[in-house]
């Protein structure tokens, strides 16, 4: 496991894509097809779309400036499965949603078994796609309201529903988290009904839900010590330093 660091986010990010995929030597590319392939004729399930990984970092107390460059989710794959070089590898900045309901619990996911990570507990999170870049520079807020919106349903736009959005931590583990506080107007009785109607919404549709489950977590030093110590699912990498960096626990 990588090492975690938590930090607050800089004042100033900006996180921009090259106009150049990508380049890995012939053998790389060769060995993951052939990987993909494997996995495909298995019967997974997976969409070889874009992804966008790190190239370059430029990091400051009060400035974060991240450069991307295009590949694709089975290069994103084969880099999380096996060992490769660095220099080939493939890092990828996401954003998370540090989710609170209004009577003080946080909103997690267990994600489902045809994801990459099955049975994980996470905070409702997503990487970028083509549509939360706008000229060569990525939305990252934006690219969390869209996966909000696909992973739990809620519009982080909706004032009604949403309290607060605002930058919260940025974290190394590896890859790049910048991670979101969002506090809601609902309480989590409110949001479990609505999250139940949304997982209805999306079966009558033949679509999956992202989670098999949701978890809430009671927001207290506790609780979350406990959560940790006695839950045995696998978790995100940072999950824990997060929730710890926020309720100040030793």
């Amino acid at each position: 496991m990588n090492k975690v660091t938590v930090k607050k986010i800089p004042i100033n990010v900006k996180i921009t894509v090259s106009e150049k995929h990508m380049d890995l030597p012939q053998s790389l590319q060769q060995s993951i097809n052939l990987y993909w392939d494997s996995l495909i004729k298995s019967g997974e399930t997976f969409h070889r779309g874009d992804i966008f990984s790190i190239k370059k970092i430029k990091e400051t107390e009060n400035e974060l400036l991240v450069t991307l460059h295009k590949t694709d989710f089975a290069h994103f794959l084969y880099t999380k499965r096996h060992n490769i070089q660095e220099k080939f590898s493939c890092p990828v900045i996401v954003a998370n949603g540090l989710i609170l309901t209004k009577d003080n619990y946080y909103i997690l996911g267990k994600m489902n078994n045809q994801t990459t990570n099955p049975t994980r507990i996470q905070f409702i999170a997503g990487g970028i796609d083509n549509n939360d870049i706008h000229g060569d520079t990525v939305d990252m807020l934006g690219s969390l309201i869209r996966e909000a919106k696909e992973e739990i349903g809620i519009d982080l736009k909706e004032q009604n529903l949403v309290a607060k959005v605002e930058p919260r931590y940025l974290v190394h583990w590896g890859n790049i988290a910048l991670v979101y506080f969002i506090q809601l107007n609902m309480d989590s009785l409110e949001f479990q009904n609505r999250y139940e109607q949304f997982e209805i919404a999306l079966h009558e549709k033949g679509i999956d839900p992202e989670f098999s489950s949701i978890v809430l977590l009671s927001a207290d030093s506790d609780s979350v010590s406990d959560f940790f110590k006695y839950d045995n699912n696998p978790k995100l990498d940072f999950l824990s330093p997060v929730l710890k960096e926020e309720l100040k626990i030793k």
